[in-house]
């Protein structure tokens, strides 16, 4: 359900290259099938030798290397012809444009050559610019934020027709927020999103999917989810075991025999079997159920209603979003409160109602709900509207992500555990919203600051696309597990450094 134009961008940070082994980085990069890299952080010529030798088919970008002499270099992407090098030849077709300058001190130069036509962009969807080390100063005495090169960015988004979106090398993944600088008399608005990927303690991957609206949905993921530490009991000590052994990928894992792996040290018989099985999990990229139980059991023949909600945060105040898909009839329902966020009480019986009415008799099914989504709605309905509770309790009501994670009943190819990330490894095509969870409270959170400036409302239909694509992603995934053979993981060993199926019987 692509909603839009977007490029795959995949953040391997310097610092990150200096310490992440190489077959996690090409693990990192064969997992993401990014459509561009980029490598923010300081000037190291040993992490650009790691990269060359991690990919050669993967355009990227190390711009404090710079190019050529160049300070200044330039990529554009359109569908029909993938992303291209246009530092010196920019194109009129494509549908975004990736400028990223070699430091801060090149943005002036960048303002200057747009401003006299010499670099164009030849894009009205969208650009990014990559800026690898900017980072908003914060001041502890006053508590306030400033953001550094702020009249050179605003002169560069004003000059150019389309959306600007600057992703700042010194700031983690985690930060995005539109800052309103001023410019020539009036106030031009900059959505400055971080690109640093690392928090200082331990090296992180980002993918960033850009759109040609301009918006940017980022999600880190830590380095040691690639390569041996990836698979289910293997943490640092037990990989460097493994690699003593002549294991370096998990494909050399998963062509040891399960006996072969508890002849070294301090790997019992049942981890063993649990990182064999994993093994041969993230290679299929199929999900290996290990148990007899079943996921989820319905009234009539109808398959589960997936659960959905978008909340102002981890403890909400409102849950302003409520989404269903029904796979019955590939259909998709959404209650949204657009009007008052303030008022929690409408938007919930309207979801309630709607569901008590036409699908009391149905199961639910979330990822995470007994986590979130479940409790949540079942606080507000005691809270507000009390005498649809106890009918609430009664409707049954399952959690893929408990089933399979929390009670380990399956083994899944995701790098985490989150549910994107499930989908993804699964082979679901994602709606390209350019949002993220936290975007989404973040933009509502927005609107109940300035409830009655129409200029500070969430943009819905996309939000509400977001909510759907996780409801359909979860629907995605609930099939290929109840698609998926069960079987044990036990190996018998039998077949040395060929036996990676031995014995993976089905019940």
């Amino acid at each position: 359900m692509a909603l839009d134009t977007s490029l795959d961008v995949l953040t391997i940070p310097a610092t990150s290259l200096e310490r992440v082994p190489q077959p996690a980085i090409r693990d990192a990069i064969r997992y993401f099938a990014p459509d561009f890299i980029t490598i923010p952080g300081p000037r190291n010529p040993a992490a650009l030798a790691a990269i060359q030798e991690a990919t050669t088919d993967t355009p990227f970008t190390y711009p404090k290397l710079g190019r050529n002499g160049s300070h200044i270099q330039q990529f554009q992407y359109a569908p029909e012809t993938g992303l291209t090098d246009a530092t010196d030849n920019q194109s009129s077709e494509s549908l975004i444009d990736i400028l990223a300058v070699q430091n801060q001190d090149a943005l002036s130069n960048l303002q200057g050559e747009i401003g006299n036509g010499t670099r164009q962009t030849g894009s009205e969807r969208a650009t990014f610019l990559i800026v690898p080390e900017l980072s908003v100063d914060w001041d502890a005495t006053t508590l306030s934020t400033t953001l550094p090169n702020k009249t050179e960015l605003a002169a560069i988004s004003s000059s150019l027709p389309e959306p600007v979106t600057v992703l700042a090398g010194g700031q983690p993944t985690e930060y995005y927020h539109e800052w309103d600088l001023p410019h020539d008399g009036s106030t031009e608005t900059v959505p400055i999103a971080g690109l640093g990927a690392t928090d200082h303690d331990k090296s992180k991957f980002a993918r960033y999917s850009c759109t040609a609206h301009g918006t940017v949905a980022a999600e880190s993921t830590d380095t040691t989810e690639f390569g041996l530490t990836a698979l289910n009991g293997v943490g640092p000590s037990t990989a460097q075991r493994l690699r003593q052994a002549g294991c370096r990928t998990t494909d050399d894992v998963r062509d040891f025999a399960v006996s072969d792996l508890t002849d070294l040290p301090g790997i019992g018989r049942q981890t063993a079997e649990q990182i064999h099985a994993h093994a041969d999990v993230i290679h299929s990229g199929d999900p290996l159920v290990v148990s007899n139980r079943t996921p989820v059991k319905t009234r009539d023949d109808r398959p589960p209603l997936c659960l959905d909600i978008e909340t102002d945060g981890l403890s909400p105040t409102i849950i302003w979003q409520f989404g269903v898909y029904d796979p019955a009839t590939d259909t998709y329902q959404a209650f949204i409160e657009r009007n008052d966020p303030t008022d929690p009480e409408s938007v919930l019986e309207a979801f309630i109602t709607w569901l008590l009415a036409n699908h009391g008799n149905r199961t639910l099914l979330t990822w995470n709900g007994y986590n979130f989504d479940y409790e949540y709605i079942s606080q507000f309905l005691r809270q507000y509207r009390p005498e649809y509770a106890d009918e609430w309790e009664s409707m049954w009501t399952y959690d893929l992500y408990k089933w399979a994670v929390r009670d380990e009943n399956a083994l899944l190819p995701g790098r985490t555990n989150k549910l994107g990330h499930v989908a993804h490894a699964l082979g679901y095509e994602s709606a390209a919203t350019g949002l993220t969870g936290a975007q989404t409270a973040a933009a509502y959170q927005e609107f109940m600051r300035h409830p009655d400036d129409r200029d500070h409302e969430p943009d819905w239909d996309r939000h509400k696309a977001y909510c759907r694509d996780d409801c359909e992603a979860l629907w995605y995934v609930y099939q290929a597990i109840t698609d998926a053979p069960r079987r044990d993981m036990t190996d018998s060993g039998s077949s040395g450094a060929t036996g990676q199926q031995a014995g993976l019987t089905d019940f």
